[in-house]
């Protein structure tokens, strides 16, 4: 089997994907060139049906099919309506002023445009792509001239797009789609027309002038003649990576943990095989492996070792072998004995509570990689060539994050903490254990997408598997119509004496009903569910409510919750389960509610 990467998914693997995903609609917001990319959507395969709206008059109140049947937008900002014809080129290269004030207006004119595109994304929470300009291929003024300067088109255009990344900051549920990096993978020479046009058109390689030209005394070649253009290739390409910012943002198929083997994965070589002074080499694809690694761990993804060896061997060649590229402490769990591999995973799945849909194994050793899928049939295997591990690992949709919060920032010694917290348990009684963890809740609400926490809840409703009462994945979109239908975000986050797990509850609750809860599955068992439950029960309650509706969908994997209800005084009902709100829920003696009102919501329940 040939490892020739295919062009088209070069920047997007799909290797770990898992989910198919079909796209139902698209909606393209900017220029003709947008016009462009709408029609080369119908040609994909399968194709992808949109609808165009030019800029340079004002929207709709609405586009011609209801907003929630578009996926997503595409919006491009036009650069020759904001940077008109000539304009640049006419300036005298001493004036400088003319050329700050020429980006001035452009600057304000990108804002302006940019604020029309971006209706129905205000309006709506649409989610959006952003094309960038595309910067031109070389400095019109002369290979001499000053590089980064605002006197070079080249830069001029790039600080542009640097301004428009920071304008579709602003937005929610927007992100730059930075095209100029897909045609510099493929090479822009295929696809731009700088070279032939002026850079203001910010277009595609075309012939679509060519018949004005058709009376000239001498024949005129058409430009696909004189340059070679490869441009289906380089849109098939971007709509893969747009598909893989979508699965992203969709966090279909995420991975939550990496799991490693060593010899001759993690390095080159059997480490109990060599002398102190035969170490392997590291150059090449270990250390590229290792800084793979590292970014996935700055992502929030678990790192974990099983590995057939002696343990002691392996601690006394680490730091000689990984340096500073990577510290034992890195890595969340692992497991370095000769038992079967499948039993070490059982148990480090166990321990920070995953399901194997959310990991990934890499062994260099088929047998090991069969035996672990066997074990585990929904685990995804990486082994063969060492080469191709980082680009799957670090290019995939599904090992990326929309955002990296404070949670997955520090996901790892949480997950220490953890085992420890876990390894103490296991020495006392249940009521001493619980009593010794001094467990701290803060619960709050989270009203809007403004919210700082709001991408947290968001996270934490679409990646949590077990605990989830009925498995439901939310957009930016939905939830943006849910408050402002009413419904409420209740969250809350949890401390114990072994580390602050931040925000790991999310009760999403409308009049009437709580149609989802949602809970990191690394408190499970310490019944911060009971007492988040009790929190939203008190506070219906003192708003007057008598009984509240608790919806519960069985999924194949959320079991850990479905008695969650019946243990909280809830009667079946038709789709879940219905509780009196008098007498309340207590709050578990253990956990102390945090603020003045959840102290006094923790006393009414009593």
């Amino acid at each position: 089997m040939s490892d020739l990467i295919e062009p088209r998914v070069l920047r997007a693997p799909a290797d770990l994907a898992v989910t198919p995903l079909s796209v139902r609609r698209v909606l393209v917001v900017g220029s003709c060139l947008s016009e462009g990319w709408a029609n080369r959507l119908k040609t994909m395969s399968p194709p992808c049906p949109s609808d165009t709206y030019l800029l340079g008059r004002d929207l709709p109140d609405q586009p011609s099919q209801p907003v929630d049947a578009y996926d997503f937008q595409l919006v491009q900002v036009p650069l020759r309506v904001i940077l008109p014809d000539t304009w640049f080129a006419r300036l005298g290269q001493a004036d400088i002023a003319g050329h700050e004030k020429l980006f001035a207006h452009a600057l304000n004119g990108m804002r302006r445009l940019l604020d029309t595109a971006m209706r129905w994304n205000r309006e709506h929470g649409l989610l959006t792509f952003v094309f960038p300009f595309i910067a031109p291929q070389q400095n019109a003024v002369g290979r001499l001239m000053p590089r980064y300067d605002l006197r070079n088109p080249v830069h001029f255009v790039e600080k542009l797009n640097e301004a428009l990344a920071q304008e579709i900051s602003g937005y929610a549920n927007a992100y730059l789609f930075d095209f100029n990096e897909i045609v510099a993978t493929f090479g822009r020479r295929y696809v731009q027309e700088d070279a032939l046009g002026a850079f203001n058109h910010n277009g595609f390689i075309s012939n679509g002038d060519f018949h004005h030209d058709a009376h000239r005394l001498e024949p005129v070649t058409k430009a696909t003649e004189i340059i070679e253009q490869r441009i289906d290739e380089i849109v098939a390409a971007s709509w893969a990576e747009l598909l893989a910012m979508y699965r992203t943002v969709r966090q279909l198929d995420m991975v939550k943990m990496v799991v490693v083997d060593l010899d001759d994965t993690l390095w080159r070589g059997v480490v109990a095989e060599l002398g102190v002074d035969e170490l392997p080499t590291t150059e090449g694809w270990p250390k590229a492996f290792w800084e793979a690694l590292a970014f996935l761990k700055r992502r929030g993804i678990l790192l974990a070792i099983i590995s057939k060896n002696e343990e002691q061997r392996v601690l006394e060649v680490w730091d000689q072998i990984l340096r500073r590229n990577l510290s034992l402490d890195d890595f969340a769990i692992r497991r370095i004995n000769w038992r079967p591999k499948a039993e070490n995973m059982a148990e480090i799945l166990e321990h920070v509570n995953l399901l194997p849909r959310n990991v990934v194994y890499i062994d260099d050793n088929p047998a090991e990689r069969a035996a672990i899928k066997g074990a585990f049939p929904d685990i995804r295997v990486l082994g063969g060539n060492p080469l191709l591990w980082r680009r799957i690992l670090l290019w995939s949709a599904e090992t990326q994050v929309p955002q990296v919060t404070a949670e997955s920032a520090a996901r790892t010694e949480m997950v220490r903490a953890q085992v420890v917290r876990e390894q103490q348990r296991g020495r006392l009684s249940r009521e001493q254990f619980l009593a010794s963890l001094e467990v701290r809740m803060t619960p709050f609400v989270v009203g809007d997408l403004q919210h700082p926490r709001f991408a947290r809840v968001l996270e934490l409703i679409n990646k949590t598997n077990q605990f989830n009462t009925t498995g439901r994945r939310w957009t930016r979109e939905e939830c943006a119509a849910a408050l402002a239908s009413g419904t409420v975000f209740h969250a809350f986050e949890l401390a114990d004496t072994y580390t602050d797990y931040g925000l790991v509850g999310v009760l999403v609750v409308e009049p009437g009903a709580i149609v989802q809860f949602v809970m990191s599955c690394r408190i499970m068992g310490l019944d911060a569910e009971i007492a988040g439950l009790a929190y939203v029960l008190g506070l219906l309650r003192a708003g007057g409510a008598e009984t509240i509706f608790a919806a519960m969908v069985a999924t194949e994997r959320n079991l850990p919750c479905r008695d969650l209800y019946e243990r909280c005084g809830f009667v079946a009902a038709e789709g879940g389960w219905r509780r009196w709100l008098e007498p309340g829920l207590p709050v578990p003696a253990h956990i102390s509610l945090a603020g003045t009102e959840a102290a006094a919501t923790k006393l009414a329940a009593k």
